[in-house]
């Protein structure tokens, strides 16, 4: 008799099964933005750090800094160019242009970007750059 009464439990009920898929969407679409956020950073940087390199091997050929981003992809004119550094200037991860500050020797995100955020503009509190002359640091990071 104490056998009838005993419920075998089958697996999961509809209800629970719902419960489930709830708390697994909410932590995604927590997780989702500073994920994202993290990806953007790691391509500035990848950016930043292939840009460093192009100018590198640009100083190395023509004995200048280029003035210009520009002059990394087309033939500025200059003495010793040999060819393109980079194949196109890249945009950051937030749209529009790296900028290169040949008084610090730096390449980076623009003080004035309009979407990227503050805190990774050149002066921000985890800058995004890299100096590029060659008495400095290549692989030396301004961010984190």
């Amino acid at each position: 008799m104490l056998q009838n009464h005993i419920i075998k439990n089958g697996g999961m009920t509809r209800l629970q099964l719902l419960i489930l898929i709830a708390i697994v969407a909410v932590i995604g679409v927590l997780s989702f933005p500073p994920w994202l956020e993290q990806r953007k950073v790691s391509t500035a940087d990848i950016d930043v750090e292939t840009v460093a390199v192009a100018i590198k091997k640009y100083h190395r050929h023509t004995g200048s800094y280029p003035t210009s981003l520009d002059a990394l992809v087309t033939d500025p004119g200059v003495e010793g160019w040999r060819g393109n550094y980079l194949e196109a200037v890249p945009e950051t991860p937030w749209g529009g242009r790296y900028v290169l500050l040949p008084e610090s020797y730096k390449v980076g995100i623009a003080k004035n970007h309009p979407r990227a955020p503050e805190k990774y503009r050149i002066g921000g509190v985890a800058e995004i750059s890299r100096v590029y002359h060659a008495d400095a640091h290549l692989g030396e990071k301004y961010w984190w």
